[in-house]
């Protein structure tokens, strides 16, 4: 599930920018093309995953209203297939810088943390106590 919904982004930026950055169709449909928006949330939501994933373990059970909204500003950035607009690409660097703070424990989602490596996938070896030691004739 992604991050911020079609129905989400609609209210952010509304239907008629959606329909002009996703309706590549020729000529052009007039609705909002779902697989591109598809596509730029993916882009979107891994991007987040990058950052939250240092914190938080995924997938997330409950996705707080700000990293919605971190959603819309970097799945609108990537809907631009050429470069995007000095407020676009603003808000996007934005929700990035938001993002590396969290990654570094300066700013929170207001979720949980996990601790150590629990949860991230990671192996941890452990030698046990040592029975032995050289020049040890038992």
């Amino acid at each position: 599930m992604p991050y911020a919904t079609q129905t989400d982004l609609v209210e952010h930026f509304g239907a008629d920018e959606l329909i002009e950055l996703t309706d590549r169709d020729t000529p052009p449909s007039g609705e909002i093309d779902a697989a591109v928006l598809a596509h730029a949330q993916a882009a979107a939501d891994s991007e987040i995953d990058g950052y939250i994933a240092m914190r938080h373990a995924l997938p997330l059970a409950t996705v707080p209203a700000r990293l919605t909204h971190l959603a819309c500003d970097i799945t609108r950035y990537h809907l631009y297939t050429h470069s995007a607009p000095e407020l676009v690409e603003k808000r996007y660097l934005a929700a990035v810088a938001f993002l590396r703070l969290v990654a570094d424990g300066r700013a929170s989602l207001g979720l949980p943390e996990h601790s150590g490596s629990a949860g991230m996938g990671m192996v941890e070896i452990s030698t046990g106590r040592q029975l032995f030691a050289r020049g040890d004739r038992r």
